[in-house]
This record gives structure tokens, sequence and C-alpha cells, in this order.
């Protein structure tokens, strides 16, 4: 019998799993909340701190009031209707239940913490290979992907007419699978989000897109798969003599495959005039007109860009 960790502290424990990612995810998955009380404090604290979690208060799943009771260490979240199939992770070794990343992406819908950018994000991280962590760069690269949007689909299916699940859907149509890094994660998201949020709206984009090549499969960072134009992110430390060769030589197979390959460099994205002219570029071999509509859609370009610019500040190397 496991109490069942839910919403923030869910998000913890699983961005704590770090490399464990996989060993987490291919352990057995349930869909039934046990009827069992919440520990002590004490004990409490240090089955939180076996999964990786710091952060109090804890956030937990009870299939009923009965389980509820005041507690300055503990935030309950109540679910009487049945879960959705499998969507309950089973942490080792008798540890507690968690929700699924699936579920948790639902789950923080309805958080007041979250907005729309914010679930965007965290739906881009949960669907890329990356977890945001405390190591030295800011997170850890996973050998897999912590969920898809496919799946948290069928969850947010399964969930239809629950409150807080039209704010999932409408986030989720705005999710790309694949991303490698917070920083590819912002510059698809200011390129790819439609206008009344801010971006570009240009698109359809793919990340890590393969192409087929004379020397094998390459990817690209951020691919517009119909025009055949892709986006290298270099960040700050691609600018070694060694690495940029690397790069050339990577970025001249990909345009003799027939497409074209823009780097897109730190600077490019934090200062304004390189940022105004990196799009320029872009549109011109996209073949697109870039508008400005509205003084409005300037002030929401600005306000996105501003969520967005300290991801990639504090992640680029």
């Amino acid at each position: 019998m496991s109490i069942c960790i839910c919403n923030t502290s869910a998000l913890e424990a699983l961005r704590s799993s770090g490399r464990l990612l996989p060993t987490l995810l291919d352990g057995p998955r349930c869909s039934q909340l046990d009827d069992t009380p919440v520990p002590h404090p004490i004990m409490l604290h240090d089955d939180m701190a076996r999964i990786g979690l710091k952060e109090e208060p804890y956030h937990i799943l009870v299939p009923t009031k009965r389980l509820r009771y005041a507690r300055k260490d503990v935030v309950y979240h109540i679910r009487e209707r049945p879960l959705p199939f499998q969507t309950l992770l089973r942490s080792e070794h008798g540890g507690p239940l968690i929700t699924g990343p699936e579920l948790l992406f639902c789950d923080l819908a309805l958080s007041p913490d979250y907005g729309a950018i914010d679930l965007i994000e965290l739906g881009y991280e949960l669907c890329g290979t990356y977890l945001i962590s405390d190591c030295w760069n800011g997170y850890i690269s996973s050998a897999v992907c912590a969920t898809s949007t496919e799946k948290i689909q069928r969850v947010v299916d399964d969930l239809t007419g629950r409150p807080g699940i039209d704010v999932a859907r409408k986030a989720l149509r705005h999710v790309r699978d694949g991303s490698n890094s917070p920083m590819e994660t912002a510059l698809a998201m200011m390129l790819s989000l439609p206008k009344h949020l801010g971006g570009q709206n240009l698109g359809p984009i793919s990340l890590n897109h393969p192409v087929v090549t004379s020397q094998g499969t390459k990817y690209v960072d951020v691919a517009f798969p119909e025009a055949k134009v892709g986006l290298e992110y270099k960040g700050r430390d691609a600018h070694s003599i060694e690495k940029t060769a690397r790069d050339d030589r990577r970025q001249n197979t990909l345009s003799g495959s027939g497409w074209t390959i823009l780097s897109v460099w730190y600077e490019d994205l934090v200062q304004d005039h390189l940022y105004g002219k990196f799009l320029q570029e872009l549109a011109k071999v996209l073949h697109v007109r870039l508008r400005t509509l509205s003084k409005s859609y300037e002030a929401r370009q600005i306000v996105l860009r501003a969520r967005l610019l300290p991801a990639i500040e504090k992640y680029s190397r």
C-alpha cells in the first residue's frame, strides 16, 4: 500500500530521477489509488527524500476526503473518480506512487502557477529528451522522452469534461515532440506559437528531424520539413575552430541533400536587433512575409521573449 505523489511534487520526483528515468518509466504502472493514510511527518520527509523531493509542502493524491486532515507539510488533492488506464508510476523498493507524465501535464493545467506558456514549455520538456535539474548546466539529457504528445492526448481525451482539461488540450496543440534542450524549446516556441501567444506562427516544425543524406541520417535541431529549411542552434560555446569546422561539414552534407540550413547563435536570440535580422533571413528562405499586425501583437512578442529568454540565458553553453 502506497501513497501517491502528484502535481508539482510529482514533477520534482520525475526530474530528480535524472538518468534513471528509463528505469522509472519502464517499471510497473497502475490506475488505482491505494486507501493509505499519509505517514507521520518525519517518516514522510524521509520517504520523499529517498525519491529526490526537497520542496514542502508535498502534494498527495488521495481517493477520498476521509484520508485528508490538516497538516502543514501536505497539500491534498482528491480524486474520487477512476483514473485513466496506467497513469500512475510505481517507484522502486516499495516507494510511493507517482502520477505519470501524461496525468501530470493534465493536473498542472489546473494549477494557478502554470499559465499557457508555462504549460506548453513543460509539455516540450516532458516530450523531449531532457529534464530540468540542479546539475551544473541546469538540465540532464535522457536516453528517452518521458512521454509523447500522442500519449498525453489519449489521457486528455479520457478526462474530457473534467475541470481544466480544455486548458491542457489547448496547450498540447502547441507542443512538439523531440526537443533536446531548453534552448531548442525556447527557439521552437518563439517561432511556432500562434500570434495571439506572441509567436511568429511559422511552421509546421519538427524537432530533431531526421534527414537521409549520402553520409547517413543526420538530425536537424528545428526543421521546417515542407520548405526543407533547418535551424541549428549553436549556443555560447560553439565558436571554437574545431566545433565550427565540424558543424560546417555537417551543414554542407545537409545542403547537399537539398536542405537550407541556418545557424542560430545565442546572440541572435537575446539581442533584439540580431533577432530581428534572424527573423528576416528565416522568412526569406521560407518564402513568407513577416507582418507586424498591431501594437498589441508587438507587446505579446515582447512578453513571450521576456518569458523565454531567461531559459536561453541560463541553459546556453
